[in-house]
């Protein structure tokens, strides 16, 4: 495995799309993720979002992300993957942070992303890097995760986390 020195961080482009939507069901433990990494992801939000590679162009961790054009003081994680055995060595701590960072200085406030509430790995994952659940009427203790059922439509449950940006 590429030392973090040896590792390229740079935006996707079109190209990339395929490799990346080859590689997420592995990535994401058979969960049915491919749908989450269309062509639209690399042609419209390439700006806002990352790629982490080795020197030879083999993906090691991506993150879609953008600024919601509705709600500018927010920015959306859409979604974050690392290949497995790079995992726990900061490559996706990277990703967020740089987003973030980057999406602070544009004006953003807070991001926001969802996660599977029985998605364990990845609530702990987000609640390292300063993300909470939304808690609110609306949410249920899914999983021991206050989480809204049927938020993207019925048995798609979801945990809303957020993290407050630094006011600049």
């Amino acid at each position: 495995m590429a030392t973090d020195a040896e590792l390229i961080l740079r935006r996707p482009t079109e190209d990339d799309q395929p490799g990346i939507a080859e590689l997420v069901e592995h990535w994401f433990a058979g969960r049915r993720v491919w749908p989450l990494v269309g062509h639209t992801w690399f042609r419209h939000f390439a700006d806002t979002s990352l790629l982490l590679e080795t020197a030879d162009g083999a993906p090691i961790a991506f993150l879609l992300g953008f600024r919601s054009p509705s709600r500018p003081g927010e920015a959306v994680l859409h979604l974050v993957g690392v290949v497995p055995n790079a995992r726990r060595r900061g490559h996706g701590r990277r990703l967020v942070e740089t987003f973030a960072a980057e999406q602070s200085a544009a004006g953003a406030r807070e991001v926001r992303t969802i996660a599977w509430p029985d998605d364990r790995g990845a609530i702990a994952f987000f609640r390292a890097l300063g993300f909470a659940p939304i808690d609110d009427p609306r949410t249920q203790n899914l999983y021991g995760v206050p989480a809204l059922a049927d938020y993207e439509f019925a048995g798609e449950d979801r945990a809303v986390l957020v993290r407050p940006l630094s006011s600049r």
